[in-house]
């Protein structure tokens, strides 16, 4: 009895590693080989007891018997893994767009774009139902991609391309389901027998049209990215990287000899991926990661006053320099005699307005690497070891916001303590920190950020609507309160300044310069406004743009400006 229900309990256990296992993304292949070379074992002790040979008369034998069970085993573990990869996630593998960390460059299965060369696409519209992207459809039935905007350039981060030799990206790949029509099997099959041309249903994007072109128009010819979303909803109203690039390069001329167009389709591919064109493919605000400079400090203010007991957020002081661990290099501050503006003792007001690392210094070392990093966390920062569980932008492929890249840099006291003021391995995206200002402007709140409202048919049924979600409290409201009022300090009275020039709506913000190994700095600003009563969080990221109280602080009063003359209060 008791072998019995061994056995069983081993059958069960055996099941359910499998089920699980195979219940795991593509991403997470590591755990289903795991489950499944764990299910082997047991697997193989079953083989050899449950089903015994019924003649066991000599070694031979046995060992005839040990070697099928064992290619029975390497059998079945190879038909797992097919019946994983060619049934369970054939799709989601098939459709799936991989996009280079570097060069923001994409591989995606190309059988699918030239199998959609004759369908109708849906188009897409921003907010107020501007037409970004539309269909052209040629008397012999291809179709190609038109984008009826003043500023095509400012979209294509956002909408992608569509191009038969070269694939699909951004809302083009992960809504193609929707945009190609295949999202209705049984309307696919009845086409099969008609030969009118396959209509996709339409994309209507959080963007505002007139908004982003005009941030991008701010953005101009430097080198960085904008983010501007809505921090009630999590909303993206704006999206610009630069540079980028014209999808009508990549989009084939169905009027055109079809040869000489290929030319002209390759030759624009190709000086996209020249070494001195920098990565226009790449979306810098969503996949570009930087140092984030005292940007951060944001968030070590957030776990100082979350945990205000042991770092004592209002007893705190702006030395010149200090030493966070014997023998390593001081912490010292950007400007000199800066206690002088801060007072000493400072406040947490204070030294976030003038932003002293030394103060943030000695905050990261009373909270200690534990406090800080569970702080971190609820902001949507992450370890290296949890980067699946990470806040992304599901409607588009966005890069995770780490803390630090080695095991066991924090573990140094000089390590969390160049991490308090926004320094040490952190890596962020500029959308992350627009999520830290959205944060604070939302009472303390981390809202979900997306990029698709909804998706309809032709008859303007909905086929999908976003829904609104709360990911967590990241600090409380009392606390958020206080980081606003400190905030907009900064930019009445400290090093932020620069943001409320020539703007009529009240501006709160915080500025950061974050060391680059070339020399110059890259230029941050994060903000919201108005002050009392946030509609718009923007995150502002300028490479080689110096400091960011001038150039990241002007751009991003800029934009607050223009968000709020062009959305208003929608």
């Amino acid at each position: 009895m008791t072998r019995f229900v061994l056995h069983r309990g081993l059958l069960f256990g055996i099941i359910g590693m499998l089920a699980y296992g195979m219940s795991r993304p593509p991403e997470q292949e590591t755990i289903w080989l795991q489950c499944l070379w764990l299910a082997s074992l047991p697997a193989g002790y079953l083989a050899f007891y449950e089903i015994p040979l019924r003649l066991q008369v000599n070694a031979i034998q046995r060992s005839l018997q040990a070697l099928t069970v064992i290619m029975g085993l390497g059998f079945g573990m190879l038909s797992l893994e097919l019946l994983r990869q060619q049934v369970v996630w054939s799709k989601y593998l098939a459709d799936s767009v991989a996009v280079n960390a570097e060069t923001g460059e994409t591989s995606s299965n190309v059988r699918h774009v030239m199998a959609a060369n004759r369908v109708h696409r849906g188009s897409m519209r921003d907010r107020n139902g501007i037409t970004i992207v539309d269909t052209f459809v040629a008397p012999d039935g291809r179709t190609a991609r038109t984008y009826p905007v003043d500023t095509p350039t400012a979209f294509a981060p956002i909408v992608g391309f569509v191009n038969p030799r070269y694939g699909v990206s951004g809302i083009e790949a992960s809504y193609a389901d929707y945009l190609s029509g295949s999202r209705n099997p049984l309307g696919q099959f009845f086409r099969l027998y008609r030969h009118d041309t396959v209509r996709g249903d339409d994309v209507v994007l959080t963007i505002d049209a007139a908004l982003q072109q005009s941030v991008y128009a701010l953005l101009g010819n430097r080198v960085g990215s904008v983010v501007v979303l809505n921090p009630r909803t999590g909303a993206v109203l704006a999206l610009a990287s630069s540079p980028t690039y014209d999808p009508r390069d990549l989009t084939p001329d169905l009027q055109a000899d079809r040869g000489v167009d290929q030319l002209r389709l390759d030759a624009s591919w190709q000086k996209l991926l020249q070494s001195d064109a920098h990565e226009p493919l790449l979306n810098r605000a969503l996949q570009g990661r930087y140092p984030p400079g005292s940007t951060f400090k944001v968030v070590t203010a957030s776990a100082a006053l979350e945990n205000a007991g042991i770092a004592q957020p209002d007893d705190i002081t702006c030395p010149e320099n200090f030493q966070s661990e014997p023998g390593a290099p001081p912490v010292v501050n950007a400007v000199p005699n800066l206690h002088a503006m801060t007072g000493d003792p400072a406040s947490l007001r204070s030294v976030i307005a003038f932003s002293c690392n030394t103060a943030f210094a000695q905050y990261a070392l009373r909270l200690g690497a534990t406090r800080l990093i569970s702080s971190a966390e609820r902001f949507g920062f992450v370890t290296p070891e949890k980067q699946n569980a990470a806040v992304t932008l599901s409607d588009l492929q966005t890069l995770t916001s780490l803390l630090y890249v080695d095991d066991g840099f924090l573990d140094k006291s000089a390590a969390v303590a160049d991490t308090g003021f926004g320094q040490g391995q952190l890596l962020v995206t500029p959308l992350q920190m627009a999520l830290v200002a959205a944060t604070i402007a939302n009472d303390g709140v981390l809202m979900q950020p997306y990029i698709v409202e909804n998706v309809v048919n032709q008859q303007n049924a909905p086929l999908y609507s976003h829904i609104t979600r709360p990911i967590r409290r990241a600090v409380s409201s009392l606390n958020a309160t206080r980081i606003r009022d400190a905030m907009r300090y900064a930019v009445t009275d400290g090093f932020g300044k620069a943001a409320q020039n020539q703007n009529v709506i009240a501006v709160a913000g915080k500025s950061g310069t974050a060391e680059n190994p070339t020399g110059i700095p890259h230029a941050w600003f994060i903000a919201f406004a108005p002050a009392d009563h946030p509609l718009y969080a923007v995150a502002v990221m300028l490479e080689y743009g110096g400091e960011g109280s001038n150039a990241g602080a002007a751009l991003a009063g800029q934009v607050l400006a223009a968000a709020a003359q062009t959305v208003g209060e929608k």
